[in-house]
C-alpha cells in the first residue's frame, strides 16, 4: 500500500529518471555522424522510453526522430540547448542565482538557430498578415532587432529581405563582439549595424518598418519603458512582433491553452532570471496602449514562443 514517503520517493525517483533519459537523448542526437548507432547500454535507456530502435547493426534512434530532427531548423544546436537547461536546474535545485553563461560556440550556435527560428515564425506570421507579408516582399525595409545578441536574427532576415537593413542593439558588449564576427562571417556586417543601445533610452521616431521584440531578454520595467519609444520608431504602416515564453492561457487560444506543469516551470524561471513575464494577451493590450494598432496573437506551433503582431 502506498504511503506518501513512499509515493514522493517513487515521483522523484522518476524525475531523475527522466532528466537523465533527456541527457541520453541530447547525447545520442550530437552523435557523429547524425543518426550513428549507440552503445548498448544508451540504446537500450533510449529504446525503453520509446526514443530508440534496435536495428541489424545496433541501437539507433527511431528513424520518425531521425526524421523530425533533419527537417527542424537549428536541431544541432539541441543537444547543447539541453545541457544548459540541465546545469540550469541543477543551479535552481541548490538555491544558486542562474549564471547563463556559455562559451562562444554555444552563443554563436544558439544565435544561428534563434535566427532560423524567427525567419519560420515571420513567415507563418505573414500568413495572418496581409501587411506584413507585403512588407517582406518591398526593397529597402529597416528592421531593428532588440537584443540581438550574435546578430542572428538580423542576418537571417537582411539575407532573405531584398535590399534590407538592420539595426541590432544590445546592452552586451561581448554579445556585440561576436555579433562583428558573425556579420562578417554570413557577409552581411554591411547591412547590419550592431548598436550598444538599451532600448528603454531609443530616441529615434519613425525609423523603422520592422521591429522584432524578445520580451524574454528585458527586464520587465525595461520592456514597459521601452513600447511607447517602440511605436514611435515605428514609420506608419510598420510592424512589431513581440515575442513570449509564455502561451495564450484562453481555452480558446491557437493551442488549446498551456500545459499547467509547462507553464509554471515557464513562470518560475523568468521569475528567477528577472524577465518580463507577459503573456499574448497582456502584451496585446500593452502594444495598443503604447500607440499600436491590431495587436492580436498569432497563431504557433507547440513548443514555440508565442507571437504577438501589433501595426503602427
Amino acid at each position: 500500500m502506498a504511503t506518501p514517503e513512499t509515493d514522493l520517493f517513487s515521483r522523484i525517483d522518476a524525475l531523475v529518471g527522466e532528466a537523465w533519459t533527456l541527457a541520453a537523448l541530447a547525447a545520442a542526437v550530437s552523435a557523429e555522424p547524425p543518426g550513428a548507432d549507440l552503445a548498448e547500454e544508451h540504446g537500450a535507456l533510449l529504446g525503453a522510453a520509446g526514443f530508440a530502435e534496435r536495428t541489424a547493426s545496433g541501437w539507433r534512434l527511431r528513424e520518425e526522430y531521425r526524421a523530425a530532427l533533419r527537417g527542424r531548423r537549428g536541431a544541432r544546436a539541441l543537444p547543447r540547448r539541453i545541457a544548459r537547461m540541465l546545469r540550469l536546474a541543477a543551479d535552481a535545485a541548490e538555491g544558486a542565482a542562474e549564471e547563463p553563461e556559455d562559451g562562444d560556440e554555444v552563443l554563436l550556435a544558439e544565435g544561428r538557430a534563434s535566427g532560423e527560428r524567427v525567419s519560420g515564425l515571420l513567415d507563418l506570421a505573414a500568413r495572418h498578415d496581409p501587411g506584413l507579408a507585403g512588407l517582406l516582399r518591398r526593397p529597402g525595409a529597416v528592421l531593428l532587432d532588440v537584443g540581438t545578441g550574435i546578430g542572428g536574427v538580423s542576418a537571417a532576415l537582411v539575407e532573405r529581405l531584398p535590399a534590407s537593413r538592420a539595426v541590432g542593439i544590445d546592452v552586451d558588449p561581448r554579445m556585440l563582439r561576436l555579433a562583428e564576427l558573425h556579420l562578417a562571417e554570413r557577409g552581411v556586417r554591411d547591412r547590419v549595424e550592431p548598436r550598444l543601445q538599451d532600448v528603454a533610452g531609443l530616441t529615434e521616431e519613425g525609423a523603422y518598418d520592422l521591429v522584432w521584440l524578445p520580451l524574454s531578454v528585458l527586464p520587465p520595467d525595461a520592456a514597459a519603458a521601452a513600447l511607447p519609444r517602440l511605436a514611435a520608431a515605428l514609420r506608419p504602416g510598420g510592424r512589431l512582433i513581440a515575442a513570449t515564453a509564455l502561451r495564450s492561457a484562453r481555452q480558446d487560444a491557437p493551442d488549446g491553452g498551456p500545459d499547467p506543469v509547462q507553464d509554471a516551470v515557464l513562470r518560475w524561471r523568468m521569475a528567477r532570471r528577472g524577465v518580463t513575464p507577459w503573456s499574448p494577451e497582456e502584451a496585446a493590450e500593452r502594444l495598443t496602449a503604447a500607440g499600436l494598432h491590431a495587436a492580436r496573437e498569432i497563431p504557433t506551433p507547440d513548443r514555440s514562443v508565442a507571437v504577438v503582431v501589433a501595426a503602427a
